[in-house]
């Protein structure tokens, strides 16, 4: 019920050290400075929300890496991983990347073992996927630390509508 842009105008700081650093946990301390200027977000939910989304909250890495898996195999293999594959590449992918985020390039790292065993990427893959995914990774985790405030603010909003008073 609150307007996203009373959240994302104090976040200029926080998405330019994301895309310097390329690491989410570098980032925490201004993107809590930043969550806090906010008049929406509670203090309460800020100090819980933020710290918490930025070590499991990975939208801009997880969608960029499946959109670069399935680029990846389509130009290199001719095709793309059936879908029960690219389900199972997803969950697994889901779990795989729970931490990542305090490392810069950390997702893709962590998902080699998938993009080997469950997509069959041979070196050539492998490699195109690192190259890609390190070109890009910095806008993938200012991605990732806009979408903390952004669920902050849902979580002051979930707060807000059970009537969850404000610890202090």
């Amino acid at each position: 019920g609150k307007n996203p842009l009373a959240v994302v105008r104090h976040y200029g700081p926080a998405y330019l050290t994301a895309v310097g650093t390329m690491s989410s946990a570098a980032t925490l301390a201004v993107a809590l400075r930043c969550a806090r200027k906010s008049s929406v977000l509670r203090e309460d939910m800020v100090s819980f929300g933020i710290p918490l989304f930025a070590n499991i909250h990975l939208c801009g890495s997880v969608l960029t890496e499946v959109f670069f898996v399935m680029t990846v195999s389509q130009i290199l293999y001719g095709g793309m991983p059936s879908m029960t594959t690219m389900i199972l590449f997803c969950l697994l992918l889901g779990v795989f990347a729970i931490g990542a985020p305090g490392v810069p390039g950390g997702t893709v790292m962590a998902s080699l073992g998938l993009i080997t065993g469950v997509l069959l990427f041979d070196s050539t893959g492998t490699a195109l996927m690192l190259t890609i995914f390190a070109l890009q990774d910095s806008f993938g985790t200012a991605c990732n630390v806009t979408g903390d405030g952004a669920l902050t603010l849902m979580l002051t909003g979930y707060a807000k509508k059970h009537r969850i008073g404000e610890d202090n």
